[in-house]
């Protein structure tokens, strides 16, 4: 992104390409010309954000409030993209996962909208993608078989066995299977749904797996008929590419084609309600799991319109007053009051016309709800009543500023979403844009206007009757029965039907298989866009870093316009770290965060940080290096960013956290144990392929060991320990805790990473002479190498998952192995295409991906809300023999693959990302050399190249692989039992 604003080129009133200019809107403060144009004759509505951006992004949304429950949008989002009028291909979308250079391309639904953005860095690839985008959206071929393959069909267990039970499949109902299985999923549903029961939040956009079956082909047509026409439209561009090239694209192939159309997609406000209403929610565990405080309480405050500009921010300022960190009052009260481990995913949600307020506990009790209930009125009646501390609220108009002016990760979607917050509602789209200028109108009004926030907090939380109290609590017999249910009803539904039905749906279920099955005709593939190898950089793009030192010790400092934030990352080389110790470093990170610090209590230290930071982060991580995969280097990072004029103090809080943590507070140490579980436990299904397929890997070289140790279902079970016994073992687990702080303390393992303004830099090395100084003269000692790899392992881990997460993990090579680029080609082609039509397609898992790791010299397969265990293993092995005998290998074949290989390597870095890219590049001791061989190596790539690959680094290991699979424990005996010889090795999580 360039320092400079682009030149303002139209005005309003301008007619160009069909369209008329409404507004044009510098923002200076964030580089950017804002044009608003509408479409005269279609009716669709566009908004350009032109940025000194070479990534550019293409995004059609449609306003598709749901019906029902069974999922019409997130079913017509998925098939949209299954072909269209001018790219018959059965997944263009695919196609271009495996074909393109995008940085970007997905579609998400969400509960009131679908929105379809794609972006890429290169001009041609753009208009390519944004193409295949449009012509989807508006003349997709939405066939029925599509329907059945994304939404939800009727088959036999056995597919075309007429005797075997009969099951439904489907991807999406696959998904939302998945979705429904997990607490904090299931939280946030049905706090969603319950908070505006009378309009259209009132239904889940994405699919109750109950009613998902009652859709039929019919209205699924209808509602893209309705919805799916350019009047509905709201368009949004960003980027480089001039606005008058955007918009002869969309007149001349698209808009001008149509009509405009009356389409009422209006959503009615949800009436009030003049009192509360509470009700009781089961969710699965294990059935042999402790149900002891797994229950969660959650309020959900219905709060302001989406379009009230003034309230909204009012309650984001009250959001980050009352939860955004350790020392906010509701936060701290919740915490404190002991009635539960740690609070439910909580906040402001702005992203629907109704917004709401949610807040809540888990780790409790049923008999806690009222007193849950009490303390969250009570906190926040007393702020209203008592006054909003002037200071925490300065510190929340802080943080607002610094997330306003940071340049984010995906920094296009980024504003993408804040445009259609307001616009999707007809209100002002650059309005969240602008926050500097309403934060600066808010504070005055908080400033001069005697009891401004206190109103705003009694209106919709402490005096609001609208709210709903939900209590979660844990069924140890949820999962088998909703199973047994399941085989009841299709017991019941296939015993009500005919001989001639049976075949029928066996007939439909084998058309469907071999319509997957087949190919896409040659003639079908000519029509999509393609680019060349002569279009793809031949070089590798590269940060503007250099190595400094300061303190005696390397300083990377990467030049990036930061919009006046600064980035400092310190890494932690933990090599020779005793080995008792490693399974605590996580937990250290937690505390270092989440504890008192320099003679303050950890209340007191989190509202500093507030007043001066954009948060402290803390993460352990293991890599080998660019040559050597085997190269053991544990690593702790510590990081924070700050406004320019606050850098300084920001420095002093990462010192105080890493050199003067109280690990005194036993009470707070116990705290930050509980809500570690917690955080643990709520992630395993959410990223359920992950910790499978890190778990199959463990066994395979000593980083994979050390990775999964880290941060995998080991560290689960450590925290699951630590929680259990604190009372006991607190005293040993405090002395390991300062046994790591007394390791860190050599000056010799730390290594600096900095982005930001030239004149930080200053600050910066100061800070670290008198850092680094008062340190011992220690470094990283080696690790020891010896490790005995263990194979052939095949763990079922049982989960309440009414679906599966399955991998298998074999040894490979470092990325400075000349196969190491086919490796990554492999990873992607794989995912987009063998897997994608075996696992998903064929089979109605939501995904399966290859995965090639060079830091640990691993390749790995896994799948995500599967529905099938043994059947996809068999697709995994197959994957090997289908690039030996039968993956397209031609020189055509191979440079498209390539190409769709190359974005990988390619994707935008900004401010954020960078300070950490450079950290782990320079610890990898990956070189810019190293980048531009590896690159040159992917580029030249053959299709003997590809083979050989496999044949000799994957093929011989296949046997061997380790294997792990999470799912019920019911499924996991019942695959298990299918695999014969192969069976799993089944325990709980």
């Amino acid at each position: 992104m360039t320092n400079d604003t682009p030149a303002v080129s139209l005005s309003e009133g301008d007619r160009l390409h069909g369209f008329r200019v409404t507004r044009v809107t510098p923002l200076p403060d964030m580089r950017l010309v804002a044009y608003e144009l509408g479409h005269e004759k279609s009716g669709a509505r566009l908004l350009h954000l032109h940025a000194g951006d070479p990534e550019n992004l293409f995004t059609i949304a449609l306003r598709t409030p749901p019906p029902d429950d069974t999922g019409l949008p997130h079913i017509l989002e998925h098939t949209v993209l299954c072909g269209s009028r001018k790219y018959p291909v059965k997944d263009p979308f695919v196609e271009l996962l495996k074909t393109s250079l995008a940085t970007f391309l997905n579609a998400m639904t969400y509960p009131d909208k679908t929105v379809y953005p794609c972006a890429s860095t290169n001009e041609k690839d753009f208009f390519h993608i944004a193409d295949v985008y449009a012509d989807a959206v508006f003349h997709p071929n939405i066939t029925e078989s599509h329907f059945e393959q994304e939404g939800h069909h009727f088959d036999f267990q056995t597919p075309g066995d007429p005797s075997a039970p009969l099951v439904i499949k489907g991807i999406v109902y696959n998904e939302m299977k998945g979705a429904y299985s997990d607490l904090d999923g299931t939280i946030q549903r049905r706090t969603q749904l319950s908070i505006c029961p009378d309009n259209a939040y009132g239904f889940d956009s994405g699919g109750d797996p109950d009613v998902i079956p009652t859709l039929t082909y019919e209205r699924f047509v209808d509602f893209h008929r309705t919805y799916y026409h350019p009047s509905n439209s709201l368009i949004f561009l960003y980027g480089n590419i001039p606005t008058e090239r955007h918009l002869a694209f969309l007149d001349r192939h698209y808009l001008s084609a149509f009509d405009r159309l009356n389409v009422d997609t209006s959503i009615a406000a949800q009436p009030r309600w003049a009192r509360p209403r509470r009700d009781t929610v089961p969710y699965p565990i294990g059935p042999d799991e402790d149900a002891a405080r797994k229950t969660a309480v959650v309020l959900t405050f219905l709060s302001c319109s989406a379009t009230d500009a003034l309230r909204t921010l009012a309650m984001q300022l009250l959001n980050d007053y009352l939860l955004g960190n350790s020392a906010s009052p509701l936060r701290r009260a919740l915490v404190d009051s002991k009635l539960g481990e740690d609070l439910t995913d909580s906040g402001y949600a702005a992203y629907q016309f109704d917004t709401f307020f949610t807040v809540g506990l888990k780790g409790t009790e049923a008999e806690h709800a009222d007193a849950i209930e009490t303390l969250v009125k009570r906190v926040c009646s007393e702020e209203a009543t008592r006054g909003i501390d002037r200071e925490k609220m300065e510190a929340s108009f802080h943080r607002m500023e610094i997330a306003s002016r940071e340049i984010q990760p995906r920094y296009p979607l980024v504003l993408m979403d804040r445009v259609y917050r307001t616009w999707l509602y007809d209100a002002d789209p650059l309005h969240i844009l602008q926050m500097n200028r309403h934060l600066a109108e808010v504070r005055s009004r908080f400033r001069n206007e005697p009891g401004f926030m206190e109103k705003h907090l009694q209106e919709m939380i402490s005096a609001n009757p609208h709210y709903t109290r939900l209590t979660f609590v844990p069924d140890k017999g949820c999962t088998a029965r909703r199973e047994e249910a399941f085989r009841e009803s299709m017991a019941r539904r296939k015993a009500r039907m005919t001989p001639q039905e049976l075949e029928a749906v066996a007939h439909k279920a084998r058309e469907l298989h071999a319509l997957q099955s087949s190919p896409n005709p040659p003639e079908a593939l000519a029509t999509l866009p393609r680019l060349c190898l002569a279009d793809v950089p031949p070089d590798p793009f590269e940060l503007a870093t250099r190595v400094d030192r300061a303190g005696g010790r390397p300083v990377l400092d990467t030049d990036m316009f930061t919009n006046g934030l600064g980035y400092v990352s310190l890494a932690f080389d933990l090599s020779g770290l005793e080995d008792e110790l490693l399974d605590y470093v996580p937990l250290f990170a937690d505390a270092l965060l989440m504890m008192g610090a320099a003679g303050l209590d950890y209340a007191a230290m989190a509202e500093r940080q507030a007043q001066v930071t954009g948060g402290v982060s803390a993460g352990v991580s293991v890599q080998g290096t660019t040559e050597d995969a085997a190269r053991v280097r544990p690593v702790l990072s510590v990081a924070s960013k700050a406004l320019d004029g606050r850098f300084p103090q920001m420095l002093e809080i990462l010192s105080d956290r890493i050199l003067r943590g109280d690990l005194t507070d036993l009470a707070r140490l116990k705290d930050v144990v509980l809500q570690g579980r917690m955080s643990w436990r709520s992630d395993i299904i959410p990223s359920g392929n992950q910790y499978a397929l890190l778990y199959a890997s463990r066994n395979l070289s000593r980083n994979a060991s050390h990775a999964e140790r880290l941060s995998g279902l080991t560290q689960l079970r450590v925290y699951e320990r630590l929680a259990s016994g604190f009372d006991k073992d607190r005293d040993a687990v405090v002395d390991k805790l300062r046994r790591i702080r007394a390791f860190l303390r050599g000056r010799d393992r730390v290594t600096t990473s900095f982005v930001g303004n030239p004149s930080l830099r200053g600050a910066l090395d100061s800070w670290l002479h008198g850092f680094l100084g008062s340190m011992e003269a220690a470094g990283p000692q080696e690790e020891n190498p010896a490790f005995r790899p263990v194979l052939e392992t095949r763990d079922g881990v049982a989960t309440p998952a009414e679906v599966a997460f399955v991998a298998t993990a074999l040894p490979a090579v470092p990325a400075d192995h000349p196969a190491a680029p086919a490796l990554l080609l492999l990873s992607v082609h794989l995912s987009y295409g063998y897997l994608w039509n075996e696992v998903r397609v064929k089979r109605g898992a939501y995904g399966a991906r290859a995965a090639y790791n060079p830091a640990h010299g691993l390749f790995g397969f896994s799948s995500y809300r599967d529905p099938c265990i043994r059947e996809t293993l068999d697709s995994f092995r197959g994957a090997i023999s289908h690039v030996i005998q039968e993956m397209d290998l031609s020189p055509a074949a191979v440079e498209q693959a390539i190409i769709g290989t190359v974005k990988t390597l390619d994707q935008p870095i900004r401010p954020a990302q960078a300070v950490g890219t450079a950290l782990s590049r320079h610890l990898r001791e990956e070189t810019p050399e190293h980048r531009r061989r590896f690159r040159r190596r992917l580029l030249s790539l053959t299709g003997d190249d590809i083979r050989s690959a496999v044949e000799t680094l994957l093929a011989p290991a296949l046997n061997t692989a380790p294997v792990c699979v999470l799912s019920s424990r019911e499924r996991l005996e019942e695959a298990s039992k299918a695999m014969g010889a192969a069976s799993l090795d089944i325990r709980d999580l």
